[in-house]
């Protein structure tokens, strides 16, 4: 099992994405910023999708797998009488009808109709990969995919608003699933070309978009024939990079505030009588209390738990009958609040 070393930096930025600059472009801008080869997010938004993106940094890009099993959701626009070659706004028409309020109508009670477990295909403009390369590329080159449907879960309809050809919705959905898929399915029952207009990532699992920092902003650079749009990233007034790095380590959030499961402080008898955890050690299913279980990123769902030791953070995982270490960073524990 290998750990982390106690220099590393250790933390996690909710940040608000614009539109335009991809994740990846999200993900450069921190590494340059801080200086940090070791930064990761934890679940692609669109170009085109705004909102709150989470990136770990330094020793927490370990825990990825957990922070991107989440549930999402979405502020999502679901426009009707147009198809395009990307699901959204941005790609090229492919098929145009009129749209009658009763039809607009009919089409929120589809949306609801929805809810629950789906197989749908992702879209052909996805990070999905086939043979080991992403779709969008192979799109992109002009080829013609087929994409096999993949579970999906819409699990909520909520603060529902329409216009004249589109739907606004706040959408509660399952990891893995495309809101450009929504979008496409809710025509395919309307019997309406559809796409999607607009997404805005409000919240995953427990992290909500309201506490997001710190504010990134974009410039576009000039485009090159035959390129992606690239774009500048910065800081709201920030300033220099000296500046920007000093916003970024001051918004970083120690890993067990973030975490989806319970996370604990042991010190003291119990520090000791649970060190064997930060070895690699197994201990007793009756040492620590019962938890829930939740999913991780290619692992089994499972009850899992994080424990703050004074010098280290532990993720253990109930195997059978004991708890086993999955994931040991070697970080210090922040410090206690004072007791009010």
């Amino acid at each position: 099992m290998a750990r982390a070393t106690a220099t590393e930096r250790c933390g996690v930025l909710l940040v608000d994405k614009p539109e335009g600059p991809t994740s990846h472009d999200v993900v450069g801008f921190v590494r340059w910023v801080l200086n940090e080869q070791g930064v990761g997010h934890c679940g692609t938004l669109d170009p085109l999708a705004s909102g709150l993106l989470v990136v770990c940094v330094g020793a927490a890009t370990r825990l990825v797998p957990y922070l991107s099993a989440v549930d999402k959701v979405y502020r999502a626009r679901f426009g009707l009488g147009r198809a395009t070659t990307t699901a959204d706004r941005a790609g090229e028409t492919i098929a145009e009808a009129p749209v009658t309020p009763t039809q607009v109508r009919a089409a929120v009670n589809v949306l609801k109709d929805m809810c629950g477990a789906l197989e749908l295909p992702p879209p052909a403009y996805s990070a999905v990969k086939l043979e080991g390369r992403p779709a969008h590329a192979l799109a992109r080159r002009g080829e013609v995919l087929a994409l096999p449907p993949r579970p999906m879960e819409l699990r909520s309809v909520t603060e529902i608003e329409v216009g004249d050809d589109a739907i606004d919705a706040t959408c509660a959905v399952s990891k893995g699933t495309y809101i450009r898929s929504l979008a496409e399915e809710l025509g395919r029952r309307v019997g309406l070309p559809a796409h999607l207009a607009g997404l805005r990532r409000l919240a995953c699992g427990g992290l909500d978009l309201a506490a997001a920092v710190p504010v990134l902003v974009s410039a576009r650079l000039p485009d090159r024939a035959g390129a992606p749009p690239k774009f500048r990233l910065g800081l709201a007034e920030a300033g220099p990079r000296e500046a920007m790095r000093a916003r970024l380590e001051a918004a970083l959030r120690p890993p067990g505030e973030v975490l989806p499961f319970p996370v604990r402080r042991v010190a003291g008898a119990e520090s000791d009588a649970l060190a064997g955890l930060l070895h690699g050690r197994v201990v007793g299913g009756d040492a620590l209390p019962a938890v829930a279980p939740t999913l991780a990123e290619g692992h089994e769902a499972a009850a899992r738990q994080a424990l703050w030791f004074p010098d280290a953070l532990v993720v253990v995982r109930l195997d059978g009958a004991e708890w086993r270490p999955e994931k040991v960073l070697h970080v210090a524990a922040p410090a206690a609040e004072a007791d009010s």
